[in-house]
């Protein structure tokens, strides 16, 4: 196994349909450290505003060929300065708690699948990759659904079935489906505001040059550190990123592919204007839980094709309807997981297949979240995408979950439907939602 997984950068090198494996771009990292920017600290909240348009070219990455055959989404007319929140001082535009407090650096806005808004800031323009952070962790669900309807994936698997060196790991008794729910509980020491250990990226050279020398197979080795779980396999959400890192891998054996050349094809698909990066370890190891960069239009095509239930512009069937209707409907296990789970405090929802849904006052959103200030979030009742990037400089914050999902959001949404919603903290630090509407 893996012999196998060290050898797919060589297989894509010789495989001109699969996606192009490439090293660190050294002049860029020369480059970046007269600013102070290290291969080190390229991700650290004081450089995203500079970093993470260029994320990939500090480590290893895929080029996902998308062919560019892309629809014109028209022209947006919506203006952000004449939509307003509430903040600390009172009253303020959009535009400016975007910019300003959210520091958020480009968003594009779909209404019935045509251009609402779009805005760049940071020196970006709509060809701009930006990276994704864990919005990459949806990605990587849609891959595994795209393998199960073509009847190479089942779900209700052990992991072990697809990846046996995992036996004696904490997933060793998992299904593939609790993995991929986030119901494992693996047990992993994190420092505050991450939600990876930093051996992990370590084995993954995200930002070291140790991982080399101590992680030879790259995320294969990291795999064997981790032993334990809490609780009862499945019953409480606990978001991990190395559980997303075993899917990837259980897809990978599923598909006898690369997950970057699974995810080109999902691009190729949608109709995406621009090439997509997908970070990599020195092993060849594609970093599914969090290594996309892509330009934020095309993020939008992709909550375009998901809320036009999986077809995309020319009517193609790209997800399985069946995967985005589980998603919206969930189920028992998710619900009861989620309960348990410290973002329950957030929202009533769940978390399944590396999707949330969350019931925001009247609305149901379905989203793909990063930190910083990433995501794809989806209503479907009115028709709305909104794809966003950003440099939040502290992730995993209240405060900038209530400033995406109870402000940002419920503004634009009641911009184009005139249905008023928002939310504020009380003292007790507890999520209060107001002017719902009936």
């Amino acid at each position: 196994m893996t012999k196998t997984l060290m050898a797919l950068p060589m297989l894509v090198a010789l495989n001109v349909n699969a996606a192009e494996f490439q090293s660190r771009d050294e002049a860029f990292v020369d480059n970046a450290a007269h600013h102070a920017i290290t291969i080190e600290n390229w991700d650290q909240g004081e450089n995203a505003a500079s970093t993470f348009t260029n994320a990939y070219k500090f480590t290893h990455s895929y080029k996902l060929n998308t062919q560019g055959n892309h629809e014109d989404l028209g022209t947006g007319q919506m203006n952000f300065d004449n939509i307003f929140v509430d903040d600390v001082d009172g009253q303020i535009s959009l535009n400016t708690f975007l910019r300003d407090r959210v520091k958020n650096h480009s968003m594009v806005v779909l209404r019935n699948g045509q251009l609402a808004h779009e805005h760049y800031w940071n020196n970006m323009n709509e060809n701009t990759t930006h990276l994704d952070m864990s919005v990459t962790k949806s990605f990587t669900s849609m891959a595994a659904q795209i393998a199960v309807a073509n009847g190479q994936l089942n779900m209700s698997k052990r992991v072990i079935e697809y990846l046996p060196e995992l036996k004696g790991t904490a997933w060793e008794t998992a299904t593939v489906q609790e993995v991929s729910d986030m119901r494992t509980s693996v047990v992993i020491n994190t420092p505050p505001h991450f939600s990876w250990d930093p051996r992990m990226t370590t084995a993954q050279s995200y930002n070291s040059l140790e991982g080399v020398k101590t992680y030879p197979n790259g995320i294969n080795d990291y795999f064997q550190l981790v032993t334990k779980f809490k609780g009862s396999m499945g019953e409480k959400y606990t978001y991990q990123c190395v559980n997303t890192e075993v899917l990837g891998k259980v897809v990978e054996v599923a598909t006898g592919e690369n997950l970057a050349s699974n995810l080109e094809r999902l691009w190729q698909k949608v109709g995406a204007k621009n090439d997509v990066y997908l970070m990599a370890g020195h092993a060849g190891d594609a970093m599914a839980s969090g290594g996309m960069n892509a330009s934020t239009k095309d993020l939008a095509r992709i909550g375009k094709m998901i809320i036009n239930d999986g077809k995309n512009y020319n009517g193609e069937q790209v997800l399985p309807k069946a995967f985005i209707d589980s998603l919206m409907s969930g189920n028992d296990e998710v619900r009861a997981a989620w309960k348990l789970s410290k973002e329950s405090a957030l929202a009533d929802g769940w978390y399944k297949d590396q999707f949330r849904v969350l019931n925001i006052g009247e609305h149901k959103i379905l989203a793909m979240v990063g930190i910083h200030g990433q995501v794809l979030a989806m209503d479907f009742d009115t028709d709305t995408v909104i794809a966003m990037n950003g440099g939040y400089p502290i992730s995993e914050t209240p405060r900038m979950a209530i400033s995406i999902f109870y402000k940002t959001i419920p503004a634009i949404i009641e911009a184009l439907t005139e249905q008023p919603i928002g939310a504020y903290l009380d003292e007790n630090g507890d999520v209060v939602i107001v002017g719902e509407s009936n």
